[in-house]
């Protein structure tokens, strides 16, 4: 990994990621002007996903949810370069990747300080071809197949002892395929074997119920997470 210290920034670039990295990899106007911005997506601020060279990459600016991010939008509390939510979700996903788990690789990660507080950026592999299960399934149902395969990806994850702060529906990919990935592990870390595992399996059910309440065409059936918990506790091959 290659560090790079400009000023009150601190970035780091995956080994050979980038032939000249500097901290205008985490700007979207440096992309925009490079006509390098291949999409968006809007959530509590916009993903950019832009190209570099034969790549595709997302570049997601960290902000803040509830109540307080109304009032502080996108600044938080400094306790730390590798505690700083960029730099904590890169080396996790790093991790993963060595572990050969289905999840983007990190290329990048910024934190910038302002007195006690900082920003921060990361810039990660986006799978290409790849959507998520709430977009498939308002187009129509999904094969019993990938819902037993998500079922066991869950479950690579927890033998992993990976706990994902936010697992939901969004938040699960399915490329053409039919691979099952796994994105978005901003607060994530590795523990030990708890209560959290089934804490996390029913916060992704209450996600596919929530999906199901706000679309009238949304093709999820109990029928389906039975089949994905059949998924979980059975070990993949």
């Amino acid at each position: 990994m290659r560090i790079q210290t400009e000023h009150n920034q601190i970035c780091w670039y995956a080994e050979g990621a980038f032939r000249d990295p500097s901290p205008q990899l985490f700007d979207p106007a440096w992309w925009q002007n490079n006509r390098q911005v291949v999409g968006t997506s809007i959530g509590r601020g916009v993903t950019w996903f832009v190209k570099d060279e034969s790549r595709h990459l997302v570049l997601r600016h960290y902000y803040r949810g509830g109540m307080v991010g109304k009032v502080v939008r996108d600044r938080f509390w400094f306790e730390g370069v590798e505690s700083s939510r960029a730099m904590a979700e890169y080396t996790l996903l790093a991790r993963l990747c060595e572990l050969g788990l289905p999840v983007p690789r990190p290329f990048g990660a910024r934190m910038v300080k302002h007195g006690p507080f900082y920003r921060a950026d990361i810039l990660i592999e986006r799978i290409r071809g790849a959507k998520d299960m709430v977009a498939l399934l308002k187009q129509g149902p999904v094969a019993t197949e990938v819902w037993h395969k998500i079922g066991q990806t869950v479950r690579q994850l927890h033998d992993a002892g990976v706990y994902h702060a936010d697992l939901n529906s969004h938040n699960l990919l399915l490329d053409k395929a039919d691979k099952v990935w796994v994105i978005d592990f901003d607060k994530g870390a590795i523990r030990s074997p708890g209560e959290w595992q089934k804490a996390n399996l029913e916060r992704l059910l209450r996600s596919f119920n929530k999906e199901s309440q706000l679309h009238t065409s949304f093709h999820f059936v109990p029928e389906n997470w039975q089949t994905l918990m059949n998924g979980y506790h059975t070990k993949a091959s």
